[in-house]
């Protein structure tokens, strides 16, 4: 029987995700049936189907022959709706409901005679009816028989006039045959007056050929500009692995209300997969066409994750007044904001200033991250004071880390540094650095990481070449990050002085690549194209596993006028 009940949850899923709202809600159900539900979601389904069956004799509903349908698929009974089912179209041959559990049961039991004869009762005693070429169609595609799925559409449109009321299966029957194009238009008319099926379309299409997807595309962008079309192709954008083409699919519809909710969704789609420039966007733009105080919160909070701080200040909500709401809900995110933004005077008087409403774990919590501001700003008393105010859980935080790493104790520094949850650019360098070298302490090492928390670019490369000398494990490390920091004060020569030691001196190291790469990509952009190939060439050969490779490869085309600028 599980394959049996796995088939029911398929197809049952795959039905009622096109159906009609009313076939689903379940406020107008009569107490019997509400009882029911509870046993059923429970999992006492025996229970459950007996008063199921006793609805149906008393005050029969939609709602309660689709929960004796679930019950029995559990219970591996489906064939007991039958006989219920038979008397239920007897009462009422309208009914589309019980005609649509009638051929869903029989699909599911394999019994394709029956199924195939309920279906014509349905069409003699219903004529006019697209509902069961509808049904129909859909158990036939998802058996995979898209042939006689197509009969039964082509047959439908016949007895109807027309297909408008048969888009939906027309459009699922051109995705199984592969007309992609085609499946897309049909998805498009079908889409109009029913938006909610933008994710099915998305699914149909999915499997859409390379070759095809920009006829697919221009097919959903197409004037009229509809909501429908737009999210099912932001769905498809995010299947074929474009995130940005699916913002830009949804970023022009009109702003409205029903607009930003479908932008929420997008941003939490975009959040969750790490997309936070996106999300930001998404939530950003849902703000300001239906603002209410919990979006722009989540705009605010989403600006601040993608290192928009500014942005994050200037979008929150203003504080009501409340001292005690204000210290609930908003101060937190407007001191992370603050602090992200190096303004960490100000992040600590605002938190002075609510001090009085604030739990001692909140207000450690809040120290710390002031504490992180002047880190980054590279004041260490401040800082120090700051996470004194925080309580013993200072002494074990990410701050704590950032100044042992500034005074070069690396011992601590790799502790507290480790589980770090802002994972940024400045992180990822202390700690490539500091893991290549077994010293507990290095105060040169230590004294360039300060100068460049405070904005000394230039002096920090001097010292990292200075900590090179004492540091041999972490020298190479050492020595191309000074050669970055030369690149980006645009010391053009200072950058090739190191990027030449390194290659020369350190070829073996995992550094020596990237530092002739960049070499190479200098050369070129002075105009001395001999040199250029030559080192690219030579990284090319030299290091043919490394993942700078292919990029030396474009260098190279570049360089030999293969690719245009």
């Amino acid at each position: 029987m599980t394959g049996v009940r796995g088939a029911v949850a398929t197809v049952l899923l795959a039905t009622l995700a096109g159906a009609p709202a009313v076939l689903l809600a379940q406020s107008d159900e009569p107490a019997i049936v509400m009882r029911a539900l509870d046993l059923e979601t429970n999992g006492k389904y025996r229970d459950a189907a007996a008063l199921f069956r006793q609805s149906l004799r008393e005050t029969p509903t939609p709602g309660a022959i689709l929960g004796l349908e679930r019950v029995y698929a559990e219970l591996g009974t489906s064939d007991s709706l039958l006989a219920p089912l038979d008397t239920l179209i007897a009462r009422r041959p309208r009914e589309a409901v019980y005609r649509t559990v009638q051929l869903r049961t029989l699909h599911i039991l394999r019994r394709d005679a029956p199924l195939r004869d309920a279906f014509e009762r349905w069409v003699r005693e219903v004529p006019r009816d697209a509902a069961p070429y509808r049904e129909y169609a859909r158990l036939l595609l998802q058996s995979g028989r898209s042939t006689s799925a197509d009969s039964v559409v082509q047959r439908g449109r016949a007895a109807l006039g027309g297909g408008r009321e048969l888009e939906n299966e027309t459009a699922q029957l051109l995705s199984a045959q592969g007309r992609w194009v085609a499946s897309a238009a049909a998805w498009r008319r079908a889409l109009g007056p029913a938006p909610h099926l933008a994710g099915s379309a998305a699914y149909a299409l999915s499997a859409t050929a390379r070759a095809s997807r920009d006829s697919v595309r221009a097919v959903l962008l197409a004037a009229p500009m509809e909501v429908g079309a737009r999210h099912a192709l932001a769905e498809l954008e995010l299947s074929w692995g474009r995130p940005d083409a699916a913002w830009s699919a949804l970023e022009s519809l009109p702003g409205d209300s029903a607009t930003a909710s479908l932008w929420e969704e997008f941003g939490d789609r975009a959040s969750a997969e790490g997309q936070l420039g996106l999300a930001r966007s998404a939530f950003v733009a849902a703000a300001r066409v239906a603002p209410t105080r919990d979006r722009t919160l989540r705009a605010a909070l989403a600006a601040l994750k993608a290192g928009a701080s500014a942005e994050a200040l200037a979008i929150m909500p203003a504080f009501t007044g409340d001292s005690a709401t204000d210290a609930r809900d908003l101060l937190a995110l407007r001191v992370q904001a603050l602090s992200a933004a190096g303004r960490a005077r100000d992040a600590e008087l605002l938190v002075a200033r609510y001090d009085r409403f604030l739990t001692p774990g909140v207000r450690a919590s809040l120290a710390r991250v002031v504490a992180s501001a002047w880190v980054r700003l590279g004041d260490l008393a401040r800082a120090r004071g700051a996470l004194q105010a925080s309580g013993a859980e200072g002494d074990s935080s990410e701050a704590a880390g950032w100044i042992a790493l500034y005074e070069g104790r690396l011992k601590d520094a790799r502790i507290l540094l480790k589980g770090a949850r802002d994972q940024d650019a400045d992180l990822a360098l202390a700690l490539g650095i500091v893991a290549r070298t077994r010293s507990e302490n290095a105060p040169e090492m230590g004294a360039a990481f300060l100068a460049l928390a405070r904005g000394d670019t230039v002096g920090a490369a001097s010292r990292f070449e200075t900590a090179a000398a004492t540091q041999p494990e972490a020298a190479s490390a050492l020595l191309l990050g000074a050669a970055r920091l030369q690149a980006s004060s645009r010391r053009a020569a200072e950058a090739i002085r190191l990027w030449q030691r390194l290659v020369s001196d350190f070829a073996d190291s995992p550094e020596a690549a990237e530092a002739e790469l960049e070499w190479g990509r200098a050369l070129r952009r002075s105009g001395d194209r001999g040199a250029a190939q030559a080192h690219l060439e030579h990284l090319i050969l030299t290091a043919p596993g490394s993942a700078l490779v292919p990029q030396a490869r474009r260098e190279l085309d570049l360089v030999k006028g293969i690719v245009p600028p």
